[in-house]
């Protein structure tokens, strides 16, 4: 249909299946699209091992991966099952340290490292990954205390909120931008992504039939089910494309959106056919 990427959720608890297992079948009966985990918890893997997971699947996949990675901000997803969970501040200074661990790994023939919570002595990894210098790092959350650090020093894309307005998405850039010039990095070599919702009907009444539907299904008016998708990608093909354009304008171009569980394929095809074609005509 033309879609960029495939994005699953990491986690361990709930009716789901799991994120690498699914996205290395997805990699066996698919050409094109991208392979992006949205994202991973680096405590959920060591980072040599995920390392390897991922040169695997991206020689695998023809260079199909994008290797998304968070610090781990479930607690409740860990608690249950028996992971550890430090600190924010640990937490991101395990994922910087992976970060590293993983890059050495990807592009040197024999690795070193020696940190507070991951050593490595002469390690190799082969193959190393089709793409190079290696498969783009995306690394999801929003912190702005330690989190958009770790983007600055090692984020190729990232995703630094959920149904983010345009103003909350500049706040947080301005943070990240003053990172990036800490550590003489260059904003623009970040691209930042945008993930929302997707809830999309054919014409105004299917969308008004639709959250009727979905407002009774929760117990709640029809009002309220629509306040509570405000920051939602949510109506008609044309509303879709004029709320999206409002953030192409501020320089957002990769969009990861979430469409109503359980998938309906008719959706995936409206939204190929009546909103992808205005975005991918743009100059």
């Amino acid at each position: 249909m033309g879609y960029h990427s495939a994005t699953l959720f990491d986690l361990l608890n709930g009716d789901l299946l799991e994120s690498w297992t699914t996205l290395s079948a997805l990699a066996a009966v698919t050409e094109h699209i991208r392979l992006t985990p949205m994202v991973l918890a680096n405590t959920y893997r060591p980072p040599a091992l995920l390392a390897k997971m991922a040169s695997t699947l991206d020689v695998i996949s023809g260079g199909r991966l994008e290797l998304g990675i968070g610090a781990g901000g479930g607690r409740g997803d860990h608690q249950a099952s028996g992971y550890a969970f430090p600190s924010t501040r640990v937490r991101v200074a395990m994922l910087e340290e992976a970060m590293e661990v993983i890059k050495r790994l990807w592009t040197q023939p024999k690795a070193d490292f020696q940190g507070t919570y991951y050593t490595l002595d002469q390690a190799s990894n082969e193959p190393k990954p089709l793409q190079k210098p290696h498969p783009p790092l995306l690394i999801g959350g929003h912190g702005e205390r330690y989190l958009l650090k770790a983007v600055a020093r090692h984020a190729d894309l990232c995703n630094i909120g959920s149904e983010m307005s345009l103003e909350e998405h500049r706040a947080k850039l301005d943070v990240l931008e003053r990172y990036c010039r800490e550590v003489g990095r260059d904003p623009a070599e970040i691209e930042v992504t945008h993930n929302a919702r997707l809830i999309i009907s054919e014409n105004q009444q299917a969308f008004d039939s639709k959250a009727a539907h979905a407002a009774s299904h929760a117990n709640t008016s029809v009002s309220d089910y629509k306040q509570s998708i405000s920051g939602a990608i949510a109506g008609t093909p044309e509303q879709c494309i004029q709320q999206i354009e409002s953030y192409v304008q501020a320089g957002i171009r990769y969009f990861m959106l979430i469409f109503q569980d359980p998938v309906s394929v008719e959706d995936l095809q409206l939204f190929a056919r009546e909103v992808m074609p205005y975005f991918a005509t743009r100059s």
